[in-house]
């Protein structure tokens, strides 16, 4: 019996942690504390830190630490780690991430499968001095065979079948920061390369929009949603981000994509938020011409509501309760509806949401 449960131990295989490292001092150790029983070997490649990362991680004794020169591509370095990893499945996680939440025989059950994982990074960021918490689901965790591709916001090279895994990791890496400078010159230069690739036009549209430079932002995205196929990953994300885009500039070419994408993005919250946002906008500053269209802010709002009391997806967190009932507020007090904004405002108070607080005790 107990030869029985070794041979059952040992086919389920190894896992490796495969790591890519520069100037992490801050966060490096966290990263690591957290890794508890998921990997058996953890693999970690310094790309040039000058802080004292190389320091903490020569007195981590079941690392195996190894440096390259960083070449501006972020696909090289993994896969230079991967070659590293001696484990049949590899676990990937940058060094600004710790898991929060999963247990090992999560892995192993993708591994039994063949399949690669794909784990929920949770990431909090910082706009116009709020704080706001976003999440998505990113392939990290494959077969040894599987390599990446495209020198920046790298992709797996594999067919294999891939499924959400219960495993939660939170990033910290955009808060507060702006890594545009550093991203936008790699992605030109992919596209040089790769002028008709729909991800990095997505990717850099997404960049421009960060840095607000909203024109180049558009041209970007759009050219996406020129060649996007809507099964492709990132789909959802580029109508968003198109959204978000046509918001700044009041683009009223934004109802367009709106219209194309109702019934395929219906049951995602941020959709219905990031619309009423847009048509919040789009009337203020035509409002002659929309009048029309003033219904549906408080429809898009009302939606983000609705499908949160059943299955849906949420990107951006709130946007199915405290940032709908805000901006619910936010409209009412705007037509001169103050009964209403001030419920809505009251709601999205309990729920914690401070902007709430602060309309509430201003009317």
């Amino acid at each position: 019996m107990r030869l029985k449960k070794e041979l059952s131990l040992i086919s389920m295989g190894t896992i490796s942690l495969a790591l890519i490292t520069k100037n992490e001092q801050e966060n490096i150790q966290i990263c690591l504390n957290n890794i508890g029983n998921l990997a058996d070997e953890i693999v970690i490649v310094d790309t040039g830190s000058t802080d004292r990362t190389l320091e903490i991680l020569t007195k981590q004794p079941h690392v195996k630490l190894f440096q390259i020169k960083w070449e501006n591509d972020f696909s090289k370095a993994r896969n230079y780690a991967i070659d590293q990893c001696t484990g049949d499945y590899i676990l990937v996680l940058d060094a600004d991430e710790y898991i929060t939440f999963g247990k090992r025989n999560e892995l192993e059950k993708v591994m039994k499968q063949n399949q690669i994982g794909r784990i929920k990074i949770v990431s909090k960021f910082k706009k116009d001095g709020e704080e706001f918490e976003a999440s998505s689901y990113i392939s990290r965790f494959f077969p040894n065979s599987v390599r990446y591709k495209g020198a920046i916001h790298e992709q797996l090279d594999s067919t294999l079948p891939r499924v959400d895994m219960k495993l939660t990791v939170s990033h910290s890496g955009y808060f507060d920061k702006d890594k545009s400078a550093r991203n936008i010159p790699i992605l030109l230069q992919e596209l040089e390369k790769h002028p008709n690739d729909a991800y990095f036009h997505y990717q850099l549209g997404k960049e421009y929009r960060l840095s607000k430079s909203f024109n180049k932002s558009w041209d970007h995205l759009q050219k996406a949603y020129e060649l996007v196929k809507q099964h492709d990953a990132f789909y959802n994300q580029l109508i968003l981000e198109l959204l978000q885009t046509g918001k700044e500039l009041v683009n009223k070419e934004t109802i367009i994509v709106i219209r194309e994408n109702e019934q395929s993005l219906n049951n995602v919250t941020d959709f219905h938020f990031y619309k009423g946002l847009f048509y919040l906008d789009y009337c203020l500053n035509n409002l002659n011409e929309a009048i029309h269209l003033l219904p549906k802010i408080e429809a898009s709002f009302t939606a983000c509501l609705n499908i949160s009391k059943k299955k849906h997806t949420e990107y951006l967190s709130g946007t199915g309760s405290f940032l709908a009932l805000y901006n619910l507020g936010v409209y009412h007090e705007a037509i001169g509806s103050i009964v209403k904004a001030k419920r809505y405002y009251m709601e999205s108070a309990r729920l914690g949401y401070e902007p709430a607080k602060i309309r509430l005790a201003a009317i």
